[in-house]
């Protein structure tokens, strides 16, 4: 009689953690590329000043 050998219990449970975190990697990244494209862009509330905007303190007058 022939049988197929068993696969190490380490080897299987190795197999599963690395199969389930490539998965739950590829779905973040895919979240991550979702979200990042699809939302709008909300403008903010403050928006930044360019040099010409500051006003000089020790300026002319």
């Amino acid at each position: 009689m022939s049988r197929s050998p068993l696969s190490d219990p380490l080897e299987t449970a190795l197999s599963w953690v690395w199969a389930l975190g490539t998965a739950a990697g590829l779905a973040m990244v895919g979240l991550l590329a979702h979200t990042e494209y699809s939302s709008t862009q909300i403008p903010l509330a403050n928006p930044t000043f360019s040099a010409e905007d500051i006003p000089l303190a020790d300026g002319p007058g």
